[in-house]
Formats: C-alpha cells, sequence, structure tokens
C-alpha cells in the first residue's frame, strides 16, 4: 500500500531535496515512518508521512490551536529535508544523519563520543543507552532495506500501479479557513 500512496507525491519530494541539495534517495525515508500513510500517528505523537514529533516539528514547521504542518505531505518534506541537511551537518555522515532523523542529532553525537568512532556499524556494536534501542538501532538498515525494495517492488510484491502524483494548487489564504 505504501508503494501505490507513494505515486502521490515521490516526484515533489525528490525535487524538494535536490533543491535542498539532500540526495533524492531519502524521500524513500517515509516507507519506514509511515509508509506514506497520511493519517500516521505513533504512540509517542509523532504525526503524518514523516512522522514528525511535536517538539521537532515546531523547528521547521507551523503547528498551533488552527494548523498543524506535519500532516501536509509537501510542507512536512520540506521541513524533513532541513532536518536532514542539519543533521548531516552536525555529524559529517549520511548513515549517522538518517539514524539522527529517529534517535536526534544530540543522541547521536553522544554515541560518537562515547564509542570514539563516527562508523555506525561500530556505534551499532557499541554503544549502550536506555534510548538507543531497537528502532533507533535498526533506522538505517531499515531505510535501506525500504529503498531497495522500493527499486525492486516487481520482484517482491508483482505488477502494482502507484497512484499518480497528485496537481494542486497553491494559494495563501489572508486568514484561517
Amino acid at each position: 500500500q505504501g508503494i501505490i500512496w507513494s505515486g502521490r507525491y515521490l516526484n515533489r519530494m525528490e525535487e524538494i531535496f535536490q533543491q535542498e541539495g539532500i540526495p533524492m534517495e531519502l524521500t524513500r525515508l517515509p516507507f519506514v515512518e509511515s509508509s506514506f500513510n497520511l493519517k500516521a500517528r505513533s504512540k509517542v505523537g509523532a504525526s503524518g508521512i514523516w512522522q514528525f514529533i511535536r517538539l521537532t516539528g515546531k523547528r521547521f514547521l507551523n503547528i498551533n490551536r488552527s494548523v498543524d504542518e506535519r500532516n501536509d505531505p509537501i510542507e512536512a518534506t520540506r521541513a524533513a529535508a532541513r532536518l536532514l541537511k542539519s543533521n548531516f551537518k552536525s555529524l559529517q555522515s549520511w548513515p549517522l544523519a538518517i539514524t539522527a532523523y529517529n534517535h536526534g542529532p544530540s543522541g547521536m553525537m553522544r554515541a560518537v563520543k562515547k564509542v570514539g568512532s563516527d562508523d555506525l556499524a561500530q556505534i551499532i556494536q557499541r554503544y549502550r543507552s536506555p534510548t538507543f534501542g531497537f528502532a533507533s538501532r535498526n533506522f538505517y538498515a531499515s531505510f535501506l532495506a525500504a529503498f531497495h525494495v522500493h527499486i525492486e517492488y516487481e520482484k517482491y510484491f508483482g505488477r502494482i500501479t502507484p497512484e499518480a502524483m497528485i496537481v494542486y494548487d497553491e494559494v495563501v489564504m489572508p486568514n484561517y479557513v
């Protein structure tokens, strides 16, 4: 189902990541986060296809009583690109930046410091923390697997037709509706 839904957004997401100078492959992270389900919500309050928690979302998105841009797949994609770019700037490694998407950049910097290495494989083997659990430890591998399956989905699922890209106009409203 995620592959079918992804057709709505992937082309626009790739454009946004290209504009931000982020590897386009990273537009496949929503397969891990939400399978492109617009209604996805986590038990810790993450929301939208990019699964932003409220605190992280507020760094990059408009979230208030009237609007929650975490649930806008295009605005959330812009935010995800900026977050990933910030993670990479801090950590200087895409595997670490991607893992930081789940574990947080500060958590990954602590892991690098404690292990004495920026090699994700070493961190996974040697870093122990109550917050670096199964999801964080396996996030990069999950991303690689999801990316591979998306590229070769016919091999795994047979013929699937992704939905057509959503065509829309953006309009700036003087007030909220």
